[in-house]
């Protein structure tokens, strides 16, 4: 693909409402590109915006950084999910995400970006920030969050579906994680495929989600333990899904997070890849959901992602 050299680095970017919800595009979706690329690709689509996904730390402020910004303006960021030693450890690495949301506030995003965290795994490698993490109350101050920067815990696959919908110790794990963001003044990701591979009835579970908790929205489609598929490729109801955050007056971010192998890899099918997504997504959310985003779709056809996907999404 081309690496879009030759679009501006300041174009018009989609007017966004304050009373709709607003459409990103993941930059883990094509993360083999350089993020200029992947913003000049984003803003040919008609995206509103990018979810920039911390993959690596060379993802912090620069001049790639401030070019994609400047292209297709940065409204969500994606802490680091794992490798934390790179940024110096686990919390470091949620400053890092921090600091990187705060030089990027400005007109373009409305002077608001949002973080997305993923909680401590609760693994013997994460003990030291699981410790720390269950005493923590007030996680904006304790990440020196200035004002505009959103933070929000994000939901996980969960083992759960190996242990029965009592997940562990009989407490549900969504409402373990509720608990946790109410407890530390953090906001939900909610992850519509990590609810799918988790075996989480989608609907049900955005219906348990009080309204002025859901702060952002990770799109894609799941069949078994297969995550990030295009929509209308699993078995997950995404259009309902939409259309029930629509109808419920969501006016947050949602963002479009595939697995790179899915999308074409010619550039001018994937702009008009992209651009039938993002639109189909806005009329979902309008309550106009493509008839095939209906779910019950199974089968083999969509292998798991592989190892290149794991390193991008989160």
């Amino acid at each position: 693909m081309d690496t879009h050299a030759d679009i501006p680095l300041t174009p018009a970017p989609p007017s966004v409402s304050s009373n709709a919800p607003v459409v990103l595009l993941s930059t883990g979706s094509l993360f083999l590109l350089p993020l200029p690329s992947i913003a000049g690709i984003a803003q040919a689509a008609g995206f509103a915006g990018l979810d920039l996904v911390m993959g690596s730390a060379k993802i912090a402020p620069g001049e790639a950084v401030a070019q994609a910004h400047a292209i297709c303006p940065v409204r969500v960021v994606h802490a680091p999910f794992r490798n934390w030693s790179a940024w110096g450890g686990h919390m470091n690495a949620w400053r890092a995400a921090v600091g990187l949301a705060a030089s990027l506030l400005d007109a373009r995003n409305g002077h608001a970006v949002h973080v997305t965290l993923h909680p401590p795994a609760g693994t013997l490698q994460d003990a030291i920030q699981t410790r720390w993490f269950a005493r923590a109350v007030d996680l904006p101050r304790l990440l020196d969050a200035p004002a505009g920067i959103g933070l929000s815990l994000e939901n996980l696959p969960w083992a759960a579906r190996a242990l029965g919908a009592g997940g562990f110790f009989g407490q549900d794990p969504l409402e373990a994680l509720l608990d946790q963001c109410q407890a530390k003044d953090l906001g939900l990701t909610l992850d519509a495929c990590h609810l799918g591979v988790s075996g989480r009835d989608v609907l049900a579970d955005l219906a348990r989600v009080p309204a002025d908790l859901l702060r952002h929205v990770h799109f894609s489609d799941a069949s078994g333990f297969a995550e990030h598929l295009p929509p209308g490729a699993g078995g997950l109801p995404l259009g309902p899904f939409l259309e029930r955050l629509g109808a419920d007056g969501y006016a947050g971010t949602v963002s479009l997070e595939l697995d790179p192998a899915h999308l074409s890899e010619d550039e001018s099918d994937l702009v008009r890849e992209l651009a039938r997504l993002r639109a189909s997504m806005e009329r979902a959310l309008a309550g106009n959901a493509p008839p095939d985003w209906s779910g019950g779709r199974t089968g083999g056809s969509h292998a798991a992602p592989g190892a290149q996907s794991f390193a991008a999404l989160g």
